[in-house]
Order: structure tokens, then C-alpha cells, then sequence
């Protein structure tokens, strides 16, 4: 193909693949149609991508503005520890990037306020912007939590995001009118004379929407709600002679499964409330992060992810820096938490809450060392091997995705909820993500060249492919994943290399 002039992505956070294609085929979505030549698709080439692992938000989208995986870019989910204070001048720190939650409330907003996601994203790992920008190309991001490197960033303000996720009544802000607050952003930018040659729209509210409502209430926002404001993007930028030539990717981070909205099945760790889990370190002796302020004075820390859980283990000589101790530090957690979750010791609610508990041995094979299955009594198994001998778990390639995660971010064990029976961490919710299920891991991957002659349209999708199965098999064997986007659209731009 002759190459696009610009690249136009249209993140819809938490859309599961299944609703999308299913929408599109019914032709609920008129406007996604224009983009992708009917409910075909002639237009463009569908990719059957995977999230990270946890499959969620602040890790996944990591991994699609800079094609890394977060093993590489160090976002670990939307909890994390820094053990090493990369950007806390040395002090080990929890990070709690979603936006209410109530151990890092302040990081919530620098999230929107000073760009702190993207702070904690590797130095060493460039984003979409940054690569554009050396390549002499201009971007423009909206609402999107990561923009390091972008000429405009219009975030959201503070205001909005807590009417949007905590505003209740006369005082609330629906998911809709947010969604279409950010295409007035968007649109109002355009009408200023921005022409970004890269341009980011970021729908958060269908996520939102279905965390509350449950996934089976996606097909209609989708089609009442997302497609109407793609329609208004589009005609947006044709107005302006924008349209022609531009190559889209049609994107989302994760999908979402339904689980059981109540106190028993939500996994959590609270003070002075909700310490299900903390009564399993209390009996070990070891002082659990639950107060604000509190790391890094403390024995452990978890990074609550939906799905999965990072249990981050200290040095008990008191070394947050150290790899822990397998035999002395990490083994007596994961037995406690496998007899916690088989015999309901520590905590009856928490009795059949996991499906499996993951250890690494850091402190021998390093902060990327694999992740085995814990059996008990010290006895392990390797994930793959594991998974292959227990086909019921069903997970969407969830070896490679734990071992393209693993870094010095992630937890010295994690814990994976079991879904099946309607577990998760977090506080009572409808709807749910961040663990290795199909539903809540298989994610939209769309390009799409509008226009493009039959001729261009069969080079999009060659490149397309070529990209996704060299990279797949570079990496282990693993299957597509939400991180092949750049890639993949820097050869189509002609920018790759």
C-alpha cells in the first residue's frame, strides 16, 4: 500500500471481542461499518488478540501504546509495589493507579493530573508518540491515561472522573455524557486547527457501564452509545478533510466476565473492615500493606488485579530491594494460602476462593524467573505442564502470558481467582477482568483502511499478518496479543525499522 498520511485509534476499554464482531456482523454499528467496509470488514483485517496478564486496564493499555509486554514496560496491573523506588527516589512503594481506590487515592488523580502512569512506565520503553515524534509526526491523546511523548494531551479533569466513578444521582455523570464529553474534547482540539498525524480517542465508559451492569449489558452500549460517537468522529474528520488516507486501528484492553456482586465472593484487603486476607499473614506474623502510608514498613503488600492477586514478599532481614527467600520467606506464604483456599483455615469465606496459587524463586533466578504452580508441601509444577494436564481451566494462553508479565513489578506469588465460582479481588462488582479466561482476555484488534483500493487492502492485511506471526513465534509461540498494535501500525505507516 502507498501508506497512510495519518493513524486515528479508537480505544474502547473492556469491549470483549465476541459482542464487537457479533455487533458488527447484525450491523448494529453503521458508523464502525464506514471504518472497516460493511459488516464484512472488506476494509480492513481482523487480528484475534489476547490482553496481558492481569488482562487489566493500566497494564494491558501499557502494552498497546508501546508493543511491549509488561514484563518489559513494568506496569504490573493497576495495583503494583515498586520494591525498588524507581520513581520515589528509592522508597519501595504501592501504587494504586485505578481511580476511588482507597489505599492510593492520591495516585488516582496524579493518573489525570500529572501523568503518573506514564511515569512509571520503563524509561528504556518508548511509546507510540515517542516513536512517532522521532519519525516527525505529531499526536494528540484524549482522556488516555498514557500520552508520555505526545504534542497534546487532554485529559480528563478531576472533576469528571469523580462524578463519572463515584458522583451519584443529580451529582453523577453517566457513562454516556462522560464518553461524549471527550469527543467534545476531541472535536473542540480539531476545530482549534489540530491536525495530529496520531490521534488517540479513549470511550472509558463502556467498562465502567459494564463493571456495574454486567457484560450482557455491552451489546447495547456498544451499539446506542460508542458507535454514535465514532459516527461523530468520522464525520468530524471528514468536515475537515481529515478522513482520506487514514489508517485505524480499532482496539480494546481486555473483555469482562460476570461474577457474583456480594461480600462473600469479593476478595479484599481492608482495614479495619474486609481483612479476609489478611488474617492468613496475621497468623504468619507478617505485617500486611492495609493503611494508607504504611509500606514500605511492612512485610508484604498485595496488588489486588481483578482476577489475579501479586503477593510481594520482603527480605525477612529487611531488604525491600532483595530478592525474598524462597525456602524461608515465599513457600510458607503459598502454603498457607493453598491450605487457606483447600480447607478454609484462616478464613471460611476464602475456602475455594482460588484456582491457583503461582510462586517464582526470585532470589535464585531473578525477578523474571518463571512461575510454577504451588501444589504444597514445597512441591511445584510448571504452568505450562500443569495447564496441559488440567484442560478444564480453559485459560487463553496463560503460560505465555505470565511469563511475558514476570519482572521486578509483579509479586513473588500470584494468586488467581476462581471465576468459575464467581471470586475476584476487589470490592462487590457485576462484572470483572484481570484474570486468564477467555472472556475477560480476548480483546479487539481491528486496522482498517477506509477507501484503500482492493490492491492496498490485501497489502494491509499480508503486513498485518506477517507482523502478528513473525513476532508471535520471536516470542516463545505465544498468540497474538493487544501488543502486536504498534508494530504492526508502524509497518503499515511505512515507519518501521
Amino acid at each position: 500500500m502507498k501508506g497512510p498520511k495519518s493513524f486515528v485509534v479508537i480505544d474502547v476499554d473492556g469491549l470483549r471481542r465476541d459482542v464487537f464482531r457479533a455487533a458488527l456482523e447484525a450491523g448494529d454499528l453503521p458508523n464502525v461499518e464506514r471504518t472497516v467496509g460493511g459488516r464484512e470488514g472488506e476494509a480492513a483485517c481482523h487480528v484475534d488478540a489476547l490482553s496481558t496478564a492481569p488482562s487489566l486496564t493500566f497494564a494491558a493499555q501499557a502494552s498497546i501504546f508501546t508493543g511491549q509486554h509488561p514484563g518489559v514496560h513494568g506496569i504490573a496491573g493497576n495495583e503494583s509495589f515498586d520494591r525498588l523506588g524507581r520513581i520515589s527516589s528509592g522508597r519501595p512503594r504501592h501504587f494504586g493507579f485505578d481511580v476511588g481506590y482507597t489505599l492510593a487515592v492520591d495516585d488516582a488523580v496524579r493518573v489525570f493530573t500529572d501523568g503518573l502512569a506514564s511515569q512509571f512506565l520503563s524509561g528504556e520503553t518508548p511509546t507510540l508518540y515517542e516513536m512517532a515524534s522521532v519519525r516527525g509526526l505529531t499526536s494528540a491523546v484524549v482522556y488516555h491515561m498514557y500520552a508520555r511523548g505526545a504534542d497534546v494531551w487532554l485529559p480528563p479533569n478531576v472533576i469528571e472522573i469523580a462524578r463519572f466513578t463515584k458522583g451519584g444521582g443529580v451529582l453523577g455523570l453517566e457513562a454516556p455524557e462522560y464518553d461524549g464529553g471527550m469527543l467534545d474534547r476531541l472535536i473542540k482540539h480539531l476545530d482549534a486547527g489540530g491536525r495530529p498525524d496520531v490521534l488517540t480517542a479513549y470511550f472509558m465508559g463502556l467498562d465502567h457501564h459494564s463493571h456495574i451492569h454486567g457484560p450482557a449489558s455491552q451489546p447495547a452500549y456498544l451499539r446506542d452509545v460508542v458507535d454514535p460517537q465514532v459516527g461523530r468522529l468520522l464525520d468530524a474528520l471528514e468536515t475537515r478533510g481529515m478522513l482520506g488516507g487514514t489508517l485505524f486501528a480499532l482496539v480494546s484492553d481486555h473483555g469482562q466476565i460476570e461474577v457474583v456482586p456480594d461480600d462473600c465472593h469479593s476478595i479484599r484487603l481492608g482495614f479495619p473492615f474486609d481483612r479476609e486476607l489478611g488474617h492468613v499473614f496475621e497468623a504468619l506474623g507478617l505485617d500486611v500493606h492495609d493503611v494508607p502510608g504504611e509500606d514500605p514498613a511492612c512485610d508484604a503488600v498485595m496488588g489486588l488485579n481483578g482476577g489475579l492477586a501479586h503477593v510481594y514478599l520482603q527480605h525477612r532481614a529487611g531488604r525491600w530491594a532483595a530478592p525474598p527467600r524462597y525456602e524461608e520467606d515465599v513457600l510458607p506464604v503459598a502454603e498457607s494460602f493453598r491450605q487457606m483456599n483447600e480447607t478454609g483455615k484462616y478464613e471460611d469465606e476464602l475456602q475455594g476462593s482460588l484456582e491457583l496459587i503461582l510462586v517464582r524463586d526470585a532470589e535464585h533466578e531473578g525477578w523474571q524467573g518463571e512461575y510454577r504452580v504451588y501444589l504444597g508441601n514445597g512441591r511445584t509444577q510448571p504452568l505450562a505442564d500443569y495447564l496441559a494436564a488440567h484442560p478444564e481451566l480453559d485459560y487463553a494462553d496463560a503460560a505465555n502470558r505470565i511469563r511475558l508479565a514476570a519482572s521486578v513489578t509483579t509479586g513473588d506469588l500470584i494468586l488467581v481467582a476462581n471465576g468459575r465460582e464467581g471470586y475476584y479481588f476487589g470490592a462487590p462488582t457485576t462484572g470483572v477482568h484481570g484474570g486468564l479466561y477467555p472472556g475477560e482476555s480476548e480483546a479487539v484488534l481491528t486496522f482498517a483502511y477506509p477507501g484503500g483500493s482492493p490492491g492496498e487492502i490485501g497489502r494491509l492485511r499480508e503486513t498485518v499478518t506477517g507482523v502478528v506471526t513473525d513476532r508471535c513465534a520471536n516470542e516463545g509461540g505465544r498468540e497474538p496479543s493487544v501488543a502486536d498494535m504498534v508494530p504492526v501500525a508502524l509497518a503499515l505507516l511505512g515507519l518501521s525499522g
